[in-house]
């Protein structure tokens, strides 16, 4: 924020050399004004975007991410990861999640919730009735934490996300194969960067989240490929046991609570 200062002023003083003599002496000793914390510019980026993930009825986006873990010793250890959803709004979705540490299989046809795991031999089940992201909130309380959750709450209504304290437009930017515009904001806890397809499809191609909560700050960098024209079969949606699939329940909220309590170190 300090360049952005810096240029500001700079771009002030050129303004008074080009006035008059008298003019510059005459006018009263300018007072400063400070640039806002959140450019309008940048937020009016962020909202053009959600707005028009607000608009797409199905679509499929496949996601290629880097999650940083920290080590006792501060370095930081990169994983992979690649998520691919199948979603038709407001309350359909079905994802697959593959990685270095994980592979899972969700599926939410509206009326059920289902997690299995990549062997097809354990899952767990959940009712739940709602949109895509009530859902997502709602099963945060067994541990299930899908990626890139904030595709569907920015495309719910805006009222319910928190609003960024600090924003700028960085600039024009090429990612892949997509020409973008390149936002960066501060919100409590997190530094978040948006890489915005430009155009008459606004849609995020680039997102890097800094964790503000961890000492470490450690960093996540997810870049994303969409197809707004899908075929998709509704049966994507349900998901269907085979023989040898067994039933088991999610991990209760107290449970989880007391292994994440667990895994904490202890203060010294």
């Amino acid at each position: 924020m300090k360049r952005m200062h810096a240029a500001l002023l700079g771009s002030l003083s050129l303004v008074v050399m080009a006035l008059p003599a008298h003019a510059a002496t005459a006018a009263a000793p300018a007072k400063t004004v400070a640039a806002p914390a959140v450019d309008p510019a940048a937020t009016a980026g962020l909202d053009r975007m959600a707005a028009y993930l607000r608009t797409l009825k199905e679509f499929e986006v496949t996601v290629y991410s880097t999650t940083e873990d920290v080590l006792d010793s501060g370095q930081k250890i990169m994983t992979n990861n690649q998520v691919h959803y199948v979603v038709k709004s407001p309350n359909m979705m079905a994802a697959t999640v593959s990685g270095d540490k994980i592979k899972r299989h969700y599926y939410y046809d509206g009326k059920t919730f289902t997690v299995r795991n990549n062997q097809n031999d354990f899952y767990a089940q959940v009712p739940f009735t709602g949109t895509i992201a009530q859902l997502l909130t709602e099963v945060e309380k067994y541990g299930v934490d899908l990626p890139l959750q904030d595709l569907f709450r920015w495309g719910e209504n805006p009222a319910t996300t928190q609003k960024p304290f600090e924003g700028i437009v960085v600039g024009d930017s090429r990612v892949v194969d997509w020409d973008t515009e390149h936002y960066a904001f501060r919100q409590e806890g997190v530094d978040f960067q948006v890489w915005v397809e430009k155009g008459d499809k606004p849609l995020p191609r680039k997102l890097v989240i800094n964790s503000l909560a961890d000492e470490t700050q450690p960093q996540y960098v997810a870049v994303m490929n969409w197809n707004l024209s899908p075929k998709i079969d509704a049966a994507v949606f349900t998901f269907a046991p085979d023989a040898n699939s067994k039933r088991i329940p999610f991990m209760t909220p107290e449970a989880l609570a007391a292994a994440t309590a667990a895994k904490k170190p202890a203060k010294k």
